[in-house]
């Protein structure tokens, strides 16, 4: 295997009685406008006549239970442009409660959802796994320098050509986005291991190989999703930048709580990778590339069950979400930081692909006839609020680290290697 790590990111409104026939018997019925947007409404949601990209913001608002923010324009007087666009989320979140939206007024006698799914029959790309300490994409180059210098430009340069020339991509155009991405996930699972060797050392070699499955991963997975392939590809690539290593370890999250239940590991294995399970229980690992300290000094930045994020681990052990909530939770993650990280059009775009993830997920349910969704959907959202908060305490940690230069500053692409949590 070629060695790439070198260690040394809506139509417009027509007019509104363009089709109607003068010459019909019967004048037609009047449009009903959605009371949020004034666009073309879809239904009661929440209480109020509205459609759907507007009961799905105030679905995920409400329920990831977002801080309010200041009115963008700080006057609380905002409203949609003619297309319906909102461009202060707090004010169309205000007048969502205005008039009268609550999750108490749920309505139950919306369209039915008639799309139909095909059975994707194709079968998974073959996903080679890299025999443990093989030799990697990454290069660390050692030279008199205290620390080395890690090169990651190869790998960039063949994750970002995955993204612009996604050859890979199965034919899912009859799925929703959330669909699709689900599938991709399943698909890029199919290589997991059930007998898995159990590791206590974690090498050079591991460790690079696991973010080179990170970021090939999470390239392939984005481009299961017909919404994002359509994105410019300025903005695939940030979205890249933003979450390979955190969709990376979610990945590995939910394959160690789904393998747990199963009894195909312990209680004190995280799945490292397809191949083998780490004993959080006796871990160390060789980290002369990232600091000069030895792990021993750095055990406070290496807590193993705080590093493997265990206690999210133990959550999606307990909630038991299935494919399709598993993506859904992974896209919320990682399109929130993606928003988080750049702001302005680009967390524009990612809330609304938020909002039509969250809609996806919605029509999911009452496909499978489960209209009464509302308490599942608060264990979803409450496993990314945990998994937040758990990151922004590992950010904290290494904001100590990098105050004290704890950590190894000469890395190519730092864009795509911001702080790895």
């Amino acid at each position: 295997m070629k060695n790439l790590i070198n260690i040394c990111p809506r139509p417009s409104t027509s007019n509104h009685f363009s089709n109607i026939s003068l010459s019909s018997s019967e004048p037609p019925p009047p449009r009903k406008d959605c009371r949020i947007c004034f666009e073309k409404g879809h239904g009661y949601h929440f209480g109020v006549f509205s459609c759907r990209a507007c009961a799905a913001f105030f679905r995920r608002c409400h329920f990831l239970k977002e801080n309010r923010r200041r009115c963008r324009l700080s006057k609380g007087k905002c409203g949609p442009n003619k297309n319906g666009k909102w461009f202060c989320k707090t004010c169309r979140l205000e007048r969502c409660f205005r008039l009268g939206m609550t999750p108490s007024n749920i309505q139950y006698d919306r369209d039915a959802y008639k799309s139909s799914v095909k059975k994707i029959k194709d079968s998974a790309e073959n996903i080679t796994e890299p025999k443990r300490d093989a030799t990697s994409l990454i290069l660390i180059n050692k030279t008199s320098q205290v620390l080395p210098y890690v090169d990651l430009s190869q790998l960039v340069n063949k994750a970002t050509r995955m993204l612009l020339n996604p050859i890979f991509t199965k034919k899912t155009k009859k799925m929703s986005n959330l669909e699709q991405l689900t599938h991709g996930l399943i698909e890029l699972q199919w290589s997991q291991k059930d007998n898995l060797a159990e590791v206590v050392h974690l090498s050079v070699s591991d460790v690079t190989q696991d973010m080179e499955r990170s970021m090939f991963g999470a390239a392939k997975w984005m481009m299961c999703s017909e919404r994002i392939r359509n994105y410019q590809d300025s903005l695939k690539i940030r979205i890249l930048q933003a979450i390979w290593y955190t969709w990376g370890r979610l990945e590995r999250i939910a394959t160690t709580a789904k393998l747990r239940l199963e009894k195909k590991c312990e209680e004190k294995h995280f799945v490292f990778s397809p191949m083998f399970a780490l004993n959080l229980d006796e871990m160390s690992f060789d980290a002369s590339c990232w600091t000069t300290l030895p792990f021993e000094e750095m055990q406070y930045f290496y807590v193993p069950r705080e590093l493997f994020y265990e206690d999210a681990v133990l959550e999606m052990m307990e909630v038991k979400p299935n494919d399709v909530e598993t993506t859904f939770i992974i896209c919320s993650i990682c399109f929130h930081l993606t928003g988080k990280r750049f702001g302005g059009e680009i967390q524009e775009k990612m809330d609304h692909l938020q909002d039509v993830l969250s809609n996806d997920l919605h029509e999911y349910y009452l496909k499978n006839k489960n209209s009464m969704y509302l308490r599942r959907l608060k264990q979803l959202m409450r496993i990314k609020e945990n998994f937040l908060k758990l990151r922004s305490a590992r950010m904290d940690k290494y904001e100590i680290g990098g105050f004290f230069n704890s950590f190894n500053p000469r890395i190519s692409n730092p864009e795509f290697f911001e702080v790895l949590s």
